[in-house]
């Protein structure tokens, strides 16, 4: 089989896994192309039932027949053990002749710190101080700090090239310590490997390529976006980020990176209408892909049954039915509920012969068909007495497990009203047809043929019919079979797979939400502009994806009865035929880093506020005034009349734009008709604030949008009367200002 190379060229990280697609060119062998070649190399991770192929470019006729998962294991090199043992040698000897040179550096420095300059002993008569010699003094100091700093650099260098040595000491050691064969098969890293079957042989063209597609676990994604403002934050620019991580056991180097909002692992299904028939009742028809067993399926087993050794088993006594009254008539046979009694044999058996063993119940994804335990006819019998005697007619046998229980209900439905196998065969009209065998449906679990086995031919309940392989018996164990090597790679499958699950304990970056969290109801696919790579190191690694063009609109908002102080926002308008996901946005202003925020998810045409932080050089200061007096014909109410008065002054260089937001009290509905609130005098006039989509809408929110050239100051003014009976007041207070 040829081994053919395969380059990563492809990935599409999902919400959950990614897609991969490897490039694999087809090398010619005598002038003709390969009829099977193998690819290796692949990760742990890989989804067996993603595997896809396709012919890329090639000869016409060229096309992908078979396509099997396997395993590779690849041991590391071998190594050269006279080699390794004399660089080991090289690497003692040098450690030790540094280790004595930085002794002797060691000895000098400690007899140079003791040099210091000695004088001669006063002797007791004499009567004048002798000179210092201050020259001579002078003149050691310089010499012992010339040769201390001398020798403290070539310690210093003496001690590097000593932690040198003893590093590559250590790796020579390792590496004869790898030299066995046992350390060597424990370096083993074990792969998936691609089977692909070919249509051919068909001539050699240089450019045959293939394409391998499949799934792997193990990789997320989060947007991110980065915002480029001015000071005067009139225009700007929005760039999509990809924050990708990934632990699916392969690099993505150079590759074509796409992130999409999809999941991966999406079970889609065309629907099936059934048909609604007014009239007399009919069997449903056969599904598509299904064929029942061939009639006589048991005889193809007869020849192997009888070169098998007879097993000796006790026959079964079996009771004899005790006679029914003459009055009473045989009740009616339930497929569901009847138990056939076989009738004793009208032949005697041989002594030396035994009745093999009653066939093995057949599994509940599986049943027997009903022509399995029909009766044979006379020729049948006389077949089996001609071979001696020893086998006995199916329908002399006793019943198997199989027909004494219910008939399972997972591998085949029954008809849509639930009849008998008697009532069945009436054809649902009532009149007296002739009798049919019941139609039996197959399950969607027979249907699937990845995952149907054939039962081995020693199983005689089972055998030549496709059944559902237990949930425990998977490609991968199968495959298992196939690797012949002294590694348990049940681990290593085990240990890949809880790698790729540890992605989901790693932190995400803050503000940033799951892809299937901000577009549940859509699925959207980008491109990233250049290739990219992302190792497989279980970190976030940001990819730059594209630049967005959006609308961007300054404007600053203010709250006074909340806050006295302006902040400013961006009018983010999508004008993209795409979808933007939630995430964090970095805002930029000019060269300085301002803050990271929070940009909800935004369909295209949409318009959100993005917050950018406090603007200091808008001044802002609220004023108010509330005057309580009687009102009314007879002085029966209450008038409660707030002066609100706001005063703006812009200190930018720029001209802005700002909105100011102010709350009426309203008069919820179904209540008291005497209460009323009236907007008396507004300068200049404001409007009712729409929020925009996301936002809560705040009953009797007005707004001014107030234009301030640079240096201007300007004064808002608002007043409004609330009129209440006499005899009440307002919840916590008449003061609503």
């Amino acid at each position: 089989m040829l081994v053919v190379t395969s380059n990563l060229e492809a990935v599409t990280v999902h919400a959950e896994g990614a897609l991969c697609t490897r490039v694999a060119t087809i090398p010619t062998a005598g002038g003709m192309l390969p009829t099977q070649v193998r690819i290796n190399g692949l990760p742990l991770s890989l989804q067996p039932g993603s595997l896809r192929a396709s012919v890329v470019h090639g000869p016409s006729g060229l096309a992908v027949r078979d396509l099997r998962p396997t395993y590779d294991v690849q041991l590391p090199p071998e190594v050269d053990v006279p080699a390794e043992h004399r660089a080991l040698e090289e690497a003692e000897h040098r450690l030790s002749d540094l280790t004595q040179q930085l002794a002797r550096v060691g000895q000098e420095l400690d007899a140079l710190s003791k040099l210091s300059p000695g004088f001669p002993p006063r002797p007791k008569e004499a009567q004048e101080p002798r000179d210092a010699p201050v020259s001579a003094m002078l003149s050691l100091m310089s010499f012992v700090d010339t040769e201390l700093a001398a020798l403290h650099s070539r310690k210093l260098d003496l001690e590097r090239q000593q932690r040198d040595a003893e590093a590559e000491l250590r790796l020579r050691r390792n590496r004869v310590a790898e030299a066995s064969s046992s350390v060597r098969g424990q370096r083993a890293r074990v792969y998936r490997a691609v089977v692909l079957t070919l249509s051919g042989p068909l001539p050699a063209d240089p450019g045959a390529r293939l394409a391998l597609e499949y799934a792997v676990q193990g990789a997320r994604w989060v947007p991110t976006y980065d915002l480029r403002l001015p000071r005067t934050l009139e225009e700007g620019t929005l760039r999509m980020r990809a924050s990708v991580l990934q632990r699916t056991g392969e690099d993505w180097t150079g590759v074509k990176l796409a992130v999409s909002t999809a999941d991966l692992a999406r079970h889609a299904e065309v629907p099936e209408l059934k048909a609604l028939r007014i009239g007399r009742h009919q069997p449903a028809p056969a599904r598509s892909g299904w064929r029942e067993a061939p009639p006589g399926l048991d005889e193809l087993f007869a020849g192997y049954d009888a070169t098998r050794s007879p097993t000796p088993v006790q026959p079964e006594l079996l009771a004899e039915p005790e006679p029914m009254p003459a009055g009473l008539e045989q009740p009616q046979k339930n497929k569901r509920s009847a138990v056939p009694i076989a009738p004793k044999p009208d032949f005697a058996m041989p002594e030396a012969a035994a009745p093999p063993p009653p066939p093995a119940a057949a599994p509940r994804s599986a049943p027997m068909r009903p022509s399995a335990a029909a009766p044979e006819d006379e020729e049948t019998t006389s077949r089996a007495r001609a071979r001696g005697g020893g086998l006995m007619s199916r329908a002399r046998r006793p019943p198997p497990p199989a027909e004494l229980e219910e008939a399972p209900e997972s591998s085949f439905d029954d008809d849509a009203d639930g009849l008998s196998m008697d009532t069945a065969s009436l054809g649902g009209g009532g009149g007296g047809g002739e009798r049919t065998p019941p139609r039996q449906e197959p399950s969607d679990a027979l249907l699937d043929y990845d995952r149907l086995t054939m039962p081995p031919a020693d199983d005689q309940g089972a055998r030549g019919r496709l059944q559902p392989r237990p949930g425990h018996v998977t490609q991968e164990l199968v495959a298992l079979a196939e690797v012949h090597a002294q590694i348990d790679i049940t681990v290593r499958v085990a240990l890949s797979l809880q790698e790729t699950s540890s992605i989901w304990a790693a932190p995400a970056p803050a503000w940033s939400q799951p892809p299937r969290t901000s577009s549940p109801h859509f699925d959207a696919r980008f491109d990233v502009e250049t290739r990219a790579d992302v190792p497989s190191d279980g970190a976030w690694h940001t990819v730059p994806v594209l630049s967005v063009p959006v609308g961007l609109s300054a404007e600053y908002v203010c709250v006074p009865s909340v806050e006295s102080r302006a902040f400013r926002t961006v009018r983010v308008e999508n004008r993209t035929p795409y979808p933007l996901l939630a995430g964090p946005v970095d805002v930029t202003l000019e060269n300085e880093f301002l803050m990271t925020s929070p940009l909800p998810t935004m369909a295209p045409g949409s318009t959100q506020r993005l917050g950018l932080g406090v603007e200091e050089s808008i001044k802002v200061a609220r004023n108010t005034r509330f005057d309580e007096a009687m009102g009314g014909m007879f002085g029966g109410s209450t008038m409660l009349t707030h002066h609100v008065s706001v005063e703006l002054a812009n200190r930018l260089s720029n001209r802005v734009l700002v909105e100011v937001c102010e709350r009426v009290p309203t008069v919820p509905v179904n209540t008291e008709k005497d209460i009323k609130v009236e907007e008396l005098e507004v300068a200049p006039l404001w409007q009712k604030r729409l929020p925009l989509p996301g936002e809560a809408k705040v009953e009797g929110e007005r707004a001014w949008r107030v234009v301030l050239q640079p240096g201007e100051a300007q004064t808002l003014k608002a007043t409004w009367t609330v009129k209440i009976p006499g005899n009440k007041m307002l919840g916590g207070g008449n003061r609503r200002t």
